[in-house]
């Protein structure tokens, strides 16, 4: 496998899929558009001016991230994965890669620095 540089929005949808696996329970699927206004909200509050994440570009880091064995996605055709979400959108998991990284980044956040 090879090293990637993971960006902060990268590192934020991470832990964000890790946080939801450790209260609703591992290998829970979850939604692009879910992900991505989560993960904005966060980055606004850290930030002093507005951030807005291009849907397209997103998508395109969590397709990075699932290339390098940190998430799986699947499709939601037919609607069979969720009800409430579009049969177009992906949703998305952790792998145990994935879950590795997210609590080794989550540690690292905790030290002080």
């Amino acid at each position: 496998m090879s090293t990637i540089r993971i960006s902060k929005q990268q590192k934020k949808s991470l832990l964000l899929l890790h946080f939801l696996e450790l209260r609703f329970g591992k290998h829970i699927p979850v939604n692009t558009s879910f992900l991505r206004t989560k993960v904005e909200a966060e980055l606004n509050e850290e930030s002093h001016m507005e951030i807005s994440l291009a849907k397209n570009h997103f998508l395109v880091s969590l397709r990075t991230l699932a290339k390098h064995d940190y998430l799986v996605f699947q499709p939601n055709t037919g609607k069979l994965i969720n009800d409430n979400v579009r049969k177009t959108e992906s949703m998305w998991q952790l792998t145990d890669n994935g879950r590795q990284f997210a609590e080794t980044y989550y540690s690292s956040l905790l030290r002080p620095k």
